[in-house]
């Protein structure tokens, strides 16, 4: 199992890809852990309910060529974009949705500016569900 942020850059990945390439590759779950908001990397699919899966990618048999290595990061790197665009909501909406004492600093993912006001502060971000998963317990 293997752990990175959720704003890992595309090098991050490629290098990832590369060295496990070399190491002779295996098929990953790409997957999210609701417990700290981190990207999991899994050579098997837990059914653990902390974890939700996002997608996959198969290292296993591929050569280390520049376009595969490129194409394998980038389907971890879209699998993860997709799943930020679906579940990442800005405080005010976490708020109205799930209360004020549900939205855990555990959800936060990260700072972005705010695209309607320049001098406004940046916005905070968090994931919807990881407030579901602790709002459970």
């Amino acid at each position: 199992m293997k752990k990175f942020k959720r704003t890992t850059l595309i090098e991050t990945w490629r290098d990832f890809v590369r060295e496990d390439i070399e190491k002779g590759g295996r098929y990953y779950y790409v997957m999210i852990d609701l417990r700290d908001c981190e990207i999991v990397l899994m050579s098997y699919k837990s059914k653990a309910k902390y974890y939700v899966p996002i997608g996959a990618v198969k290292t296993k048999g591929e050569k280390t060529t520049v376009r595969n290595v490129n194409k394998l990061a980038g389907q971890i790197r879209s699998a993860v974009k997709t799943y930020n665009d679906k579940s990442i909501i800005c405080y005010s909406r976490a708020v109205s949705e799930y209360g004020r004492k549900n939205v855990t600093d555990v959800a936060f993912v990260k700072e972005a500016d705010n695209p309607h006001y320049k001098c406004a502060a940046p916005m905070k971000l968090y994931d919807r569900n990881v407030i579901e998963f602790y709002k459970g317990n």
